[in-house]
């Protein structure tokens, strides 16, 4: 009896020794893709993005046969995607937010509209974002740093929000345009996108050229 318990004990500690050994060579590093030494020597602005006076974007591209011209383009594209990324996410914070303030709640209509402000603001704003900062890593790939002021985003976001072809509801276009909903609008446009430098808010002006129109 004794030798039999011997040799069922020997078995399970020979079996949970090799358990672990197996266990201890298969477990993963945390983070095994990642050079830090190597992520070290990289400018602060590609780890962490950011513009004081609006949004900023990284972008990057490796540097091939093509040229230096060619790797530029595609890191400036993959810059302006990222910010679009943060625009939309904005839009969609500001009218959630906004929408709430006025009593609107969430509709199709408010989606549709927050979709087309968007896509204006990405249209338009990320054509004239600017090439702020270039880097080439060790490895030969090309990073760019794009910004977009905050300035420019609350502008042409007000015009689009005064615009009546983004509607697809005309009631809904009403209530924004009501003085108390623009003064709610100033607020979170400055809220999602910054300030706005104590300068008369652009959809006041745009909305009186629509008036006197």
């Amino acid at each position: 009896m004794n030798i039999k318990k011997s040799i069922l004990i020997l078995t399970v500690l020979t079996a949970a020794a090799f358990g672990g050994c197996t266990a201890k060579e298969t477990k993963p590093e945390l983070g095994s893709n990642v050079n830090y030494e190597k992520i070290k020597e990289y400018p602060k602005w590609v780890i962490q993005p950011t513009y004081d006076k609006g949004i900023a974007g990284v972008g990057s591209a490796k540097m091939t046969d093509l040229g230096f011209d060619f790797a530029r383009k595609e890191a400036m594209a993959s810059a302006r995607l990222d910010l679009g990324g943060q625009i939309r996410t904005k839009v969609d914070g500001l009218f959630k937010s906004y929408t709430s303030r006025i009593g609107i709640g969430e509709s199709t209509s408010v989606d549709s509209l927050s979709e087309n402000i968007t896509k204006e603001l990405v249209s338009v704003d990320l054509k004239g974002a600017s090439l702020k900062e270039t880097w080439i890593s060790p490895e030969d790939e090309l990073f760019v740093l794009m910004t977009v002021d905050n300035e420019r985003l609350i502008e042409t976001a007000a015009k689009a929000i005064n615009n009546p072809n983004n509607y697809t509801d005309e009631n809904l276009r009403l209530k924004i345009k009501a003085e108390s909903s623009q003064a709610e609008l100033e607020k979170e446009l400055n809220t999602y996108f910054g300030s706005s430098n104590d300068k008369e808010f652009p959809g006041a002006s745009a909305e009186e050229k629509t008036s006197n129109e």
